[in-house]
């Protein structure tokens, strides 16, 4: 009972902070009710694993999501990895569950795929990106824990990789949002492809920093560059648009990406490099993702022609196996001593 009144107490003196009089018993009972649903998805969760517990194929659970590391409201459901022993019979798979009338989205994962997504190289983003905050609630193997662990964090190559991935998802709204302001003027259109491009560019800003992107990760990285995403993100949203806003923002975000681009895309540079001679873009495309999981680099072989970063050029193709004609197909090269804008 002391515990329930001291929480009680903490909550009331919050509320005083925010405001006063009536207005602060109006935030006071919000957080009476957000607490309560806190409370509510906390005890659903701890019915569910002491289930889970007695389950020997199950060697650990990991809660994911809002209840992990945030607060949840009516609306939340409990997002819950399990991590399956290694069988045959024992698939990846997703489970909706049901807990004291709380939806659950379960995800079984046995250990040895477990153990290639964290030790692989960001095969998985999106599972990367769920363990980002996530809590190991209990495990029955050690090199579980270590691997939960090792989730957190982000090495050199990983690094490469995920800023690969997010300048390449970056950079196709980037462009659109070029268009439409230069052949439309549509202030408002260019500024949604700006947001779009946003995630991307927040992508970028947050494994800049070694860090793990979790799926909240335009607030994310409002904290490590707030002045920039205030111009790119927040005011876009907020402001009122006029063609000087708009202009400044995509120039902001231009020099953003040129002064960067060096280490965003130095895996094609570096691939490039490498073989020693010109590739055909299908060729850069099938060994980005074939090697890196990273799909549709034309555009980014393209931005480093234009950023006089790596050569164009075109190679010989026919368009069928039947085909008695050559066309031209578009090429990059590494240059050795490149030209930066």
């Amino acid at each position: 009972m002391s515990s329930i009144v001291f929480r009680l107490v903490t909550i009331r003196r919050h509320a005083g902070r925010v405001t006063s009089g009536r207005a602060a018993d109006i935030v006071w009972v919000a957080y009476l009710l957000m607490d309560a649903v806190q409370q509510r998805f906390t005890v659903a969760l701890d019915a569910l694993v002491e289930q889970i517990k007695k389950d020997r194929s199950i060697l650990a659970a990991i809660l994911c999501g809002s209840l992990s590391h945030d607060v949840v409201w009516e609306k939340s459901d409990i997002d819950l990895m399990l991590v399956t022993i290694d069988d045959k019979k024992v698939e990846s798979s997703d489970l909706p569950l049901y807990a004291d009338g709380l939806n659950v989205h379960t995800n079984l994962i046995p250990r040895a795929e477990f153990r290639k997504v964290i030790e692989g190289s960001f095969d998985n983003s999106f599972v990367r990106a769920l363990l980002a905050k996530a809590r190991l609630l209990y495990t029955q193997d050690e090199t579980i824990a270590e691997l939960c662990r090792q989730a957190q964090k982000i090495g050199a190559h990983d690094t490469k990789l995920q800023l690969l991935r997010a300048a390449t998802h970056a950079l196709p709204s980037i462009y659109k949002a070029h268009k439409w302001l230069i052949t439309r003027g549509d202030l408002d259109y260019t500024a949604l492809w700006i947001l779009y491009a946003a995630t991307g560019l927040a992508e970028i800003e947050v494994v800049s920093h070694r860090l793990v992107a979790d799926r909240e990760v335009i607030p994310q990285a409002l904290k490590l560059n707030p002045e920039f995403f205030k111009q790119i993100y927040t005011d876009l949203l907020n402001a009122k648009k006029t063609r000087k806003t708009v202009q400044e923002a995509l120039d902001v975000i231009d020099r953003y990406m040129a002064d960067r681009a060096a280490v965003l895309f130095a895996l094609i540079i570096e691939h490039l490099r490498d073989v020693g001679e010109a590739r055909s873009s299908r060729e850069i495309d099938d060994y980005c993702r074939r090697h890196m999981n990273v799909s549709h680099v034309t555009t980014a072989c393209e931005y480093l022609a234009d950023q006089q970063m790596i050569g164009k050029a075109s190679l010989p193709v026919r368009l069928t196996k039947k085909s008695t004609a050559e066309v031209r197909e578009l090429a990059f090269f590494y240059l050795s001593d490149p030209i930066r804008r």
